[in-house]
């Protein structure tokens, strides 16, 4: 069944990052969520801010990272994928572009007790405004 993605972010909220290393980000987390859902996909999307730190939170319905395997997830060549399946790079390059842009990435799984446990993978980026000025 195709997934459906729920996109609950606040468009008031904007951070300091490098736009196209970002949405590499995205592209690794959406896909990783993606993969990891079987029956009735969901992905939601959600964004908080304390100030000075932007929290994004990519949420799924999947089948969830074991506790153990946590700890690996972003480990080049590391996966939960079947084999031929993922090449374990996609973690390791979220880490490292968040890393490089100042942020953090975290992982929480399982979320929900049954059968479709869940990951929640946050993101935390310094928060900025737009400035007009510069932009025009």
């Amino acid at each position: 069944p195709p997934v459906q993605f729920c996109n609950l972010c606040d468009r008031e909220l904007v951070v300091l990052a490098d736009s196209q290393r970002l949405l590499q980000v995205f592209i690794n987390l959406l896909g990783n969520a993606r993969d990891a859902c079987d029956s009735d996909p969901q992905v939601h999307i959600r964004t908080a801010s304390n100030g000075s730190l932007v929290r994004i939170d990519v949420e799924d319905n999947g089948c969830g990272i074991p506790v153990e395997l946590q700890g690996q997830v972003f480990e080049p060549f590391f996966t939960t994928k079947d084999p031929g399946a993922g090449t374990g790079l996609g973690l390791a390059l979220v880490y490292s572009i968040m890393d490089d842009m100042g942020g953090r990435v975290q992982i929480s799984s399982p979320l929900y007790t049954g059968e479709n446990p869940g990951t929640r993978v946050t993101l935390h980026l310094p928060s900025t405004r737009y400035d007009p000025v510069a932009e025009g």
